[in-house]
């Protein structure tokens, strides 16, 4: 079982800024937020917890690791999309204009490209060994490329990324779980 969990809250969260590879730390609320997740957790069998090295995803996966003391392992694969220019900018100054040329020609952008955030969070999930029941700590975008890489792990579609997984909601310590024994898909879960 693989379960997947976005950070907790920061403060450029609530002022909506592009955070990206920004290593920006949580805020109180977003501490609260993990402390309440890792309660409603305890009732999860956990054999590892896998986090981003970002700073916020880490110590949300600290603090949920607090009540377990599972291994707890950094990889950068976890990391949130690299948005290069667009880092620490406030979503509403960045123009639809804008948007489309991060989506089609990312360099321009000193970004990362979508197929590159599919390589690279592929790797990581390809090699995670099944039978465990491991947890991922991660941000949004990156979650977003996992449950897209979980069907469609050959290759990346932009175009069929944007219509199924690139607008999806996911909230601050949302959990979402994969049983690969049912289904190809990361299901939300309520605790």
């Amino acid at each position: 079982m693989i379960y997947l969990v976005r950070h907790g809250q920061t403060d450029w969260n609530v002022v909506h800024r592009t955070q990206g590879h920004m290593d920006i730390p949580l805020n109180d609320v977003g501490r609260k937020q993990a402390e309440i997740l890792a309660e409603k957790m305890t009732c999860l069998k956990i054999d590892k917890i896998i986090s981003s090295d970002l700073l916020r995803a880490f110590e949300t996966a600290q603090i949920i690791n607090r009540k377990r003391n599972a291994p707890l392992i950094r990889d950068i694969r976890l990391r949130e999309v690299n948005y290069g220019d667009l880092e620490g900018v406030l979503g509403s100054m960045i123009t639809q204009e804008t948007w489309c040329l991060f989506d089609n020609a990312p360099h321009q952008l000193h970004a990362e490209s979508m197929s590159s955030v599919f390589n690279r969070v592929g790797s990581l999930l390809s090699q995670l060994n099944m039978d465990e029941h491991i947890l991922l700590v991660t941000h949004g975008g990156s979650m977003r490329m996992m449950m897209y890489y979980t069907e469609n792990p050959q290759k990346f579609d932009q175009e069929k990324y944007a219509a199924t997984y690139k607008f999806l909601k996911i909230n601050n310590t949302d959990i979402f779980k994969l049983d690969l024994s049912k289904s190809k898909k990361f299901e939300l879960i309520t605790l």
